[in-house]
């Protein structure tokens, strides 16, 4: 943007030199090129306004001045003429940058609404395959490390039903709401909380051995067996399974991983409830 700022008030002055000259050839010369860089500036700059409208006026005013004070006749009559032209391509500039704005706006919204669960806030599931598909090519590439080993813990509520049948769908949101709360709150700032469904949780580990994944998975199950306040009179106590999958020991594909850690929850629920269990790898 340095570059062309200096490089509109060099032009901006050569105008002014061409309009002052009186040389009726160099005068209409430096109108048309004045009037095409405003509105070519005008219209491949809408995202940037305030350097469009810089190169404008560096453009502009030396012409202004100069066809105010040039003997070509005529010359006054379309200085007098330049203000309103660039202040006319300035409004439509303005309007195009809020259209742009609004639609950059608009789109993040909508992506927003495509990957984040309406109830808690978290990322859901399709934002989960973006995120595990990405993860997963990432140990696919060549890398000095061999890849980035990552856990995935699969995770449901127990008794989260009761709760729903017996204080109803609205204490149910609000527990839901709260688990995710103390879901983030129980992982690291680099892992991701995906809700999926349900009482259906994800999380994502990244750079997490076996043994780190066990005591997060651990810590959780702690944090969330601590009774919930919904508003209900009594404090509503939860449980919380878990499962894992490793990778790549368990396998590199989203697919893959999920079933496995899928399998190791229903094997922890089966157990007792309440539970861990990471994904037990058959024989070779």
């Amino acid at each position: 943007m340095a570059a062309g700022g200096a490089w509109s008030v060099i032009f901006g002055l050569g105008c002014y030199g061409c309009v002052v000259s009186g040389d009726m050839a160099l005068a209409v010369l430096a109108a048309l090129n004045v009037a095409g860089v405003v509105g070519v500036v005008s219209s491949r700059n809408a995202a940037t306004p305030r350097y469009a409208i810089f190169v404008m006026l560096a453009v502009g005013l030396p012409f202004l001045v100069g066809a105010l004070l040039s003997p070509a006749p005529g010359m006054s009559i379309v200085g007098f003429q330049v203000p309103f032209y660039v202040a006319g391509i300035i409004i439509v500039l303005l309007q195009n940058h809020a259209i742009t704005a609004r639609m950059i706006r608009a789109e993040l919204d909508n992506r927003d609404l495509a990957i984040k669960d309406a109830l808690t806030g978290l990322p859901n599931r399709i934002f989960l395959q973006e995120k595990l598909r990405g993860m997963c090519s990432e140990l696919a590439a060549p890398a000095a490390n061999g890849g980035r080993p990552f856990a995935v813990l699969s995770m449901d509520l127990d008794g989260f039903k009761h709760v729903n049948d017996r204080f109803g769908h609205a204490v149910g949101d609000k527990l839901l709401r709260k688990v995710a709360e103390r879901l983030k709150r129980a992982f690291r700032p680099g892992d991701v909380v995906f809700r999926i469904g349900g009482d259906e949780f994800v999380i994502l580990l990244p750079d997490t051995s076996e043994i780190e994944a066990t005591l997060l998975a651990k810590r959780a199950i702690e944090k969330i067996s601590v009774p919930f306040d919904l508003g209900v009179g009594t404090a509503i106590p939860i449980g919380l399974s878990i499962g894992s999958a490793f990778a790549p020991a368990d396998g590199g594909e989203p697919e893959l991983l999920l079933t496995c850690s899928d399998h190791a929850l229903y094997e922890a629920k089966r157990t007792g409830k309440g539970r861990y269990r990471a994904h037990v790898r058959a024989a070779n």
